[in-house]
């Protein structure tokens, strides 16, 4: 053996020795974009010193985090790759005894247009992140043909229930933004809209169950954001789409989206029309019982109830907006939207009237034919201005946005004897209701990053909201129709909030924390002009937030978040006008509602950067519920109202889990475990009760040969108790598959939803001297095919995303189902 060998053998064994018994490092850092922005899901190699050997790699989280851990230690070569920027390398990056904290790395935007990169990886259906949970619509595959309400009500730990009220993680009071502003309506008028709004026009949902003080401090469980589709890329582009969904009623959609962007100027357009067949069939059981000592709780009479209503949403949404840049520091920008939301209901009622001993007395059908046209437009002027390297900066949003209904509604209820003879005369009823809210809105934000990992931020925002409501109601009185003063009313709301908010952060090596204070001051005044009654209100309150995280080591985090929130009525919860299903049921408003107030308090644990447990403690005073009552003023009428409770206390536990079993199979498991016990009287019923229960949802994502994929998705929601109501379990199972065609410029999509049509809900109420049952069965089992073609240029460039300032108003006053 030469000098020569016997030298490379040794160096070998040495190599071999010192990697055998010196203690592994791991390589972590942050990726951003030029501006700063974290990046998730890059994909960080690294390799030996040849570029071919791969040691290890990891993906960052939705922090842009990396953590490479079990390095060995040596000299390495770190490769960084996301597609649309270019890739970085950093030779010789050398391990010795330890971890290694790259500073931050920024990737730059590439800027030649694309070719195709064979990337079989796709963004999970559900993402999990630190502060949020994220589901990529654009990205489901089961989401294809569906409402923007289907799709809500299959995320983790949100639950859409018999009412269409939207509950995060098991509590009511979630606010609904739209790109980031709020939308100002709420219970059936939210879900219209949500119900029209087709699943194309959605890129994302963030799921925030204990925001910041920088956001408004409405919503005591938390915030739902819908983010709407805007091409990111250089250069003309844009796509369209168009999808057909099938249940017991056809549905079906069609729109585009054009984006022209430069390095100093964007702008875009985008349209989406849908229509949708959809119906409901609600079949109650009522019972009125004897409130008398001597005979408690004995039936009176029953009505046996069954309610079909079929509804043709006709939904159009448009939005455009530029962007300016007048100088590396200073943007300005402007967007507008609209969207109209017309739809005639037509709901047929067959009931039977019975007797203590369920004898027959009369029936009683009511048919109903009505006009609804609902509608909203919004404006938007903003303007950013970064004031040096550092990231001091300041944005600017003005806002204005109106909400508008018109409503016709018909009924003749026609009364009828066992024998077929006349029980009582025919009673009909129209109805002419008009109504406009609307919203101005003016914020400013600044943000100074500070040394050593500090952060300052402060804000200020005053918004204005008028709401303008006039039912009239016509009862048909000797062939004539004349005016139900009783019925009818006029409502006008005045509502001012000025707001200011200062927010502190602070990172450790193994510590960070965040330290907010909000305060509002709210000036509401409501008039009943019909009735002449008038009311006032004014208050100042203060809503810490508090965050701490600490770094436990490489694979484990906890963290501990505290705040107070409030949930303010909306303008519709509040305004007393009356919307009839039959004679005997109507929904109508609650002018002296409350608001409510809420602490919360969250421990987090997160293992390996992306499985999240958390324990949730809240305890909400004047806590704000939708009830089915019978009516305090009527005999044997029942309405469907909003009322304050004393408090509600609520404990959970919540995990959220992605997994990747395979290289070709992924799952995301997110479940709720959690107890509410409800205190107070409502219709001269006592409540202190609670019952514990849960909901798991489950979704896989399948990557197959020929660049096909396919997803399997499963939620269960168990029994519950919702203040006076007990909630039936209900379930579902969705499954869908997808192809990429035309070099992946095109995909095709086809799914079925609620494959054994379980997902409609089911309950009993329960009050003093009233009992009722309910099954609303809906048209949740569909199946669905959608396609997309992608044009233009793919280049990809940082994305400019504007929230606006009029977020709580807008979710408040939102009122129409546009």
């Amino acid at each position: 053996m030469n000098c020569r060998m016997k030298q490379v053998l040794l160096a070998a064994l040495l190599f071999s020795y010192t990697h055998s018994f010196a203690r592994p490092g791991n390589i972590t850092g942050k990726i951003t974009d030029q501006e700063n922005n974290p990046l998730p899901a890059v994909n960080v190699v690294v390799l030996m010193p040849d570029n071919k050997t791969l040691v290890k790699s990891d993906l960052t989280n939705g922090k842009g985090e990396f953590n490479v851990e079990n390095i060995p230690d040596g000299t390495y070569t770190l490769k960084i790759d996301l597609l649309g920027y270019e890739t970085y390398t950093a030779q010789k990056v050398t391990i010795a005894n330890g971890n290694i904290d790259l500073p931050a790395i920024s990737l730059k935007t590439k800027e030649n247009t694309l070719k195709e990169v064979a990337i079989r990886a796709q963004k999970p259906f559900i993402e999990v992140q630190a502060d949020k949970i994220v589901v990529n619509v654009e990205n489901s595959i089961v989401s294809a043909g569906s409402s923007a309400l289907d799709i809500l009500s299959r995320s983790p730990g949100v639950k859409v229930d018999q009412n269409d009220n939207i509950s995060l993680k098991g509590k009511q009071g979630v606010n609904v933004l739209m790109d980031g502003k709020l939308t100002p309506m709420s219970g059936t008028d939210l879900a219209n809209m949500l119900k029209s709004m087709p699943s194309s026009s959605i890129d994302k949902i963030e799921l925030i169950s204990n925001p910041g003080a920088r956001y408004d401090a409405a919503g005591t469980a938390g915030i739902i954001n819908i983010r709407t589709k805007k091409d990111q890329r250089l250069g003309m582009n844009g796509s369209v789409n168009a999808s057909y969904a099938q249940g017991v009623y056809p549905k079906y959609s069609a729109g585009f989206n054009l984006n022209y962007r430069n390095k100093k100027f964007n702008v875009y357009a985008n349209y989406n029309y849908a229509y949708r067949l959809w119906f409901n069939h609600l079949i109650l059981n009522r019972r009125f019982l004897d409130t008398s000592k001597a005979d408690y709780g004995k039936k009176l009479f029953t009505y046996d109830q069954d309610n079909y209503a079929l509804f043709d949403f006709k939904n159009h949404i448009a939005s455009a907006g530029a962007d300016y840049n007048f100088s590396k520091n200073t943007t300005i920008g402007f967007s507008g939207s609209m969207a109209t939301n017309s739809f005639n209901p037509k709901t047929d009622n067959a009931s039977k009237a019975l007797g203590a001993n369920d004898e027959l007395l009369y029936y009683f059908n009511t048919a109903g034919r009505h006009v609804n046209k609902y509608y909203n437009y919004a404006a938007n002027l903003n303007l950013r201005h970064t004031f040096d390297t550092t990231g001091r900066e300041l944005t600017v949003d003005a806002d204005y946005a109106a909400f508008g209904n018109q409503s016709n509604q018909s009924f003749k209820t026609v009364y009828t004897a066992p024998d077929g003879s006349n029980y009582l005369p025919d009673y009909s009823l129209k109805s002419d209701l008009t109504g406009i809210t609307q919203v101005r809105s003016l914020k400013a934000d600044y943000s100074n990053p500070l040394k050593n990992n500090a952060k300052f931020e402060a804000g200020i925002k005053s918004s204005y909201v008028t709401a303008d409501n006039e039912p009239l109601f016509y009862e048909q009185v000797g062939g004539v129709y004349l005016l139900d003063a009783k019925r009818s009313n006029h409502f006008v709301y005045n509502e001012n909030i000025n707001a200011a908010y200062l927010n502190g952060s602070k990172d450790w090596k193994k510590w960070s924390t965040q330290l907010g204070l909000r305060m509002e001051n709210t000036n509401a005044a409501w008039e009943q002009i019909t009735l002449n009654q008038k009311y006032d209100t004014s208050y100042v309150q203060l809503f810490p937030n508090i965050a701490v995280q600490r770094h436990l080591d490489t694979k484990n985090d906890i963290g501990v978040t505290l705040s107070r929130r409030i949930e303010r009525p909306n303008y519709q919860q509040l305004n007393p006008f009356k919307y009839f299903i039959d004679k005997t049921t109507y929904r109508e408003g609650y002018p002296y509602l409350s608001p409510a107030f809420s602490y919360n308090i969250e421990l987090s644990h997160t293992f390996k950067q992306r499985f999240i447990t958390t324990l949730t403690y809240a305890t909400t005073s004047n806590i704000i519920i939708e009830v089915i009552q019978p009516s305090d003023n009527e005999d044997s009428v029942t309405v469907q109202t909003n009322k304050n409770l004393k408090r509600m206390t609520f404990y959970g536990i919540n995990g959220s889990y992605p997994f990747q079993i395979t290289k070709w199979w992924s799952n995301v498991t997110n479940f709720n475990i959690y107890y509410s016990r409800y205190e107070g009287n409502i219709a001269n019923t006592n409540i202190n009760a609670g019952k514990p229960t849960f909901d798991l949802n489950t979704n896989n994502t399948f990557l197959l040969p020929k660049d096909f994929s396919c997803e399997l998705g499963f939620w269960y929601q168990a029994r519950q108790q919702y203040g006076f109501m007990d909630v039936k379990p209900n379930w579902m199972l969705n499954a869908g598959i997808q192809k990429n065609l035309f070099n992946k410029r095109a995909t095709i999509k086809a799914n079925i939803q609620d494959i054994f049509w379980k997902g409609y809900p089911r309950a009993t109420s329960t009050y003093t001297g009233y009992q009722e049952d309910f099954v609303a069965v809906r048209d949740t089992r569909q199946a669905s095919i959608s396609f997309t073609y992608r044009f233009g240029k793919r280049t990809v460039a940082p994305m400019r995303r504007r929230s606006g300032g009029a977020e709580e108003e807008k979710r408040r006053a939102n009122s129409g189902g546009a």
